[in-house]
């Protein structure tokens, strides 16, 4: 009885990770992002801009076929920058799409995940990095193309905190 028990329960298993799509497979490699973070960030460089509070919430959607990214900054109780994420995996040209939507509207950006980062372009001038770090930290950061040479202009380091409502 057990081992029927053990077999049922194994064959359950296997059948619930096969009927993973193909999105919720992709989308499954992005879970390195999901928590609720709390940190700082600073406008490079750093001797023109001061440092900000940033308080990141990321969740999957639809059953892990999305990803919702809600973030929020702000420098000495001034709002400095507001989006609402949305990350999806297209399964018929095998790429991510980051669309970053604040009061001005979206700004879609194109990605790829690649040891453990997901990394967006957008209008091949620009583009976002998101990591864990070594220590467990969630680092952003963004460069831009200058002069043939890719240049951070902002970094954000996030650590785990406990449940943020935004």
């Amino acid at each position: 009885m057990i081992r029927i028990f053990i077999v049922s329960c194994f064959l359950l298993c296997t059948s619930i990770i096969l009927a993973q799509s193909e999105e919720q497979k992709a989308m499954a490699k992005l879970s390195f992002m999901i928590g609720d973070w709390k940190g700082s960030g600073s406008g490079l460089p750093k001797t023109n801009n001061a440092p900000y509070d940033v308080l990141t919430k990321v969740r999957y959607d639809l059953d892990g076929k999305l990803l919702v990214l809600k973030h929020r900054s702000a420098r000495k109780a001034v709002p400095v920058l507001s989006l609402h994420t949305l990350i999806y995996y297209n399964k018929k040209d095998q790429h991510y799409y980051y669309n970053a939507y604040r009061e001005t509207g979206a700004r879609p950006f194109k990605c790829s995940v690649e040891n453990q980062q997901l990394l967006c372009e957008i209008n091949g001038n620009y583009r976002l990095t998101f990591q864990r770090t070594s220590d467990g930290a969630f680092n952003e950061f963004g460069e831009q193309l200058v002069n043939g040479k890719w240049v951070k202009n902002f970094e954000d380091l996030l650590f785990p905190t406990s449940e943020i409502t935004f």
